[in-house]
């Protein structure tokens, strides 16, 4: 799984999409949950996600014109879905320096 994936336009622009903390948090803030009962709003609303890193600005319809050009689309989507989930797992990853026989945190 890429922690980045390049996506090249039909006219050759280049735009790199990638998920972090803050993405996920606006995204999550904004009602998108992956749902596979509504496919279309998910995908169309992840891909329009993975831009907001690096290209905040892109007119949604640019990138829905560019998602429309995509082949492997089945591939690119579960791509993004692992993607979305890595700013998520590194939330969760415990700190490996703590020592693991004494917790930062305790029950009252």
């Amino acid at each position: 799984m890429a922690n980045q994936i390049i996506v090249t336009a039909k006219d050759g622009a280049k735009y790199t999409l990638e998920f972090n903390r803050k993405v996920v948090e606006t995204m999550e803030r904004n009602g998108f949950v992956i749902d596979t009962d509504r496919p279309y709003t998910m995908v169309t609303t992840l891909f329009l996600g993975a831009f907001r890193m690096h290209h905040r600005g892109i007119d949604p319809d640019r990138v829905r014109a560019i998602w429309d050009e995509q082949n492997h689309k089945d591939e690119l989507l579960a791509e993004l879905i692992a993607m979305y989930n890595v700013p998520l797992n590194s939330l969760m990853k415990d700190n490996e320096e703590a020592d693991a026989e004494n917790p930062t945190w305790t029950r009252a």
